[in-house]
């Protein structure tokens, strides 16, 4: 992958951070908690938390008793997707970030 290849898609990454938290059925600072989890150790309020947390380390296991939660909590099924997808593309971002130290560190690495 080439430093161009590289910069394109952090380019993309930012502007998905950035997009996720402007506008939404939640509120702002719930989406940046369900974004930062796993970027940045946030903590969104539970029952939002629970569920965020389960996102990032094994979706497959989320269960319906959390998506419940969070679908009574928030107040609605597309908040409650919107928390959902929050905490996916967080996580998703958290492993660019990683992959790309790893690209970073092992081309300073090369002889």
């Amino acid at each position: 992958m080439s430093e161009e290849d590289l910069g394109s898609h952090e380019s993309h990454a930012e502007q998905l951070r950035a997009r996720v938290s402007v506008s939404g059925l939640t509120s702002q600072e719930l989406r940046l908690a369900a974004l930062g989890a796993a970027i940045d150790d946030r903590d969104a309020p539970e029952p939002y938390g629970t569920l965020v947390r389960q996102i990032i380390a094994d979706s497959a296991r989320v269960s319906d008793g959390q998506v419940l939660a969070v679908r009574e909590a928030a107040g609605s099924d597309k908040a409650a997707f919107e928390v959902i997808l929050t905490a996916a593309i967080g996580a998703g971002l958290a492993r660019w970030d990683a992959a790309q130290r790893a690209i970073t560190e092992a081309k300073d690495a090369a002889p």
